[in-house]
């Protein structure tokens, strides 16, 4: 998995801010997670692309978390002694939500049957789970609480040999994001790994006190409304757009949902509506081309995107067509994202008379470096309200 990053100062909207949330950086299979080692473990892993050698004890309980913020503030930006190598660690879904379904609370909770029950359970366990306070880029309290899982024993040398995918050392990446901010610089923006909540069963949501949603009531309505009717109405639909005026909190809420959840045809109705917008003019009687901007379809596209099927694609690509402030390099992040860089490239040359020849060379003059090193670190920046 490519690790997408995004400024902090956008990291933070559509991201709950109070109670028991997993925030991760996942795709549809695999999620990431980090840990922090001195130099013999990393360079093992790395080399191996799995834990092991004379430093390494699988007896010992190490612990993973899949917050990035949570391990910068764990190990100093990579600044504490023997924790001065920070890994990516790309490990199943699967063996993730098997980790949660085995491990044991480090407090008692009502959900076992007594204090002496969860003690013996949590003395015969090889996996514990925490909630601690989530820390912001200043190392700040938050009231929303971070999630870390202990490992040792059987279950560790299952993560170690069935669970892991790769193994990545983002230290370099850790430094630079640290001395940047030594420099106290507000022109050089922060980068931090783009995450959202990650969705568990309900019985884990039991389990680990995690809120049973994150939508806020009126988008339940928007969502209600459109599974009743095919449609939301126009009033509603305005108020979403970015200059809309006087804006309220609509936008808002949806932007929290677009960045935490995926609904397929929902989500293809929310961006279909913003191309008739742009289209409209006089066309479509009743709409106000002019407060549905680029950013309004970037949002949308970026819901869409989610569904990763060539249907979306090719929404996409006509709002694209439509607007998305003229040609330019943003659009590479858009268009890639929903079938991938190799994906992408081979749809477009096998439909040609679909976009035009013009169009399809255009984006087929995109690198991977380029999307990856360029427009990466500048992702999501049209999830603002």
């Amino acid at each position: 998995m490519k690790l997408q990053t995004i400024y902090y100062h956008n990291y933070e909207q559509g991201l709950p801010q109070e109670n028991n949330y997993i925030l991760g950086h996942t795709d549809d299979s695999t999620i990431i997670v980090y840990q922090a080692f001195n130099d013999s473990i990393a360079n093992y892993a790395i080399e191996n692309q799995k834990f092991g050698g004379p430093a390494y004890s699988f007896s010992r309980m190490t612990w993973i978390k899949p917050n990035f913020l949570w391990m910068m503030y764990r190990s100093g930006w990579a600044q504490k002694e023997n924790q001065n190598r920070i890994l990516a660690i790309e490990i199943s879904l699967e063996g993730f939500y098997k980790l949660l379904e085995d491990g044991v609370l480090t407090h008692f909770d009502n959900i076992y049957a007594s204090q002496q029950d969860w003690q013996e359970q949590l003395n015969n366990s090889d996996v514990r789970i925490q909630w601690d306070p989530d820390h912001n880029l200043a190392g700040d309290k938050l009231k929303r609480r971070a999630i870390q899982i202990g490992i040792k024993g059987k279950a560790l040398e299952e993560f170690n040999n069935q669970y892991i995918k790769s193994i990545t050392d983002i230290t370099a990446f850790v430094n630079e994001q640290y001395q940047t901010i030594q420099q106290n610089d507000k022109n050089n923006w922060i980068e931090v790994i783009s995450e959202r909540i990650v969705e568990v069963s309900p019985a884990l949501k039991k389990k680990l006190a995690i809120p049973d949603t994150f939508i806020s009531d009126y988008i339940l309505q928007l969502i209600q409304q459109f599974e009743t009717t095919g449609e939301i109405d126009h009033e509603e639909f305005e108020k979403l757009l970015n200059d809309k005026e006087p804006r309220g909190d609509e936008r808002r809420k949806m932007v929290e949902y677009i960045k935490n959840y995926k609904n397929l045809h929902f989500s293809r109705y929310l961006l279909q509506k913003a191309i008739d917008f742009r289209k409209s003019d006089d066309e479509v009687e009743g709409n106000d081309p002019y407060i549905c901007t680029s950013p309004d379809l970037l949002m949308f596209s970026y819901f869409v995107s989610k569904n990763k099927t060539t249907i979306d694609f090719d929404l996409i690509m006509e709002a694209k067509c439509i607007d998305f402030d003229t040609w330019c390099g943003f659009d590479g992040e858009m268009i890639f994202y929903t079938l991938g860089f190799e994906g992408t490239r081979n749809y477009l040359q096998n439909n040609v008379e679909k976009f035009s020849q013009n169009t399809v060379d255009y984006f087929l003059g995109f690198t991977k470096e380029y999307l990856y090193d360029e427009i990466a670190p500048r992702a999501f920046w049209y999830l603002w309200y």
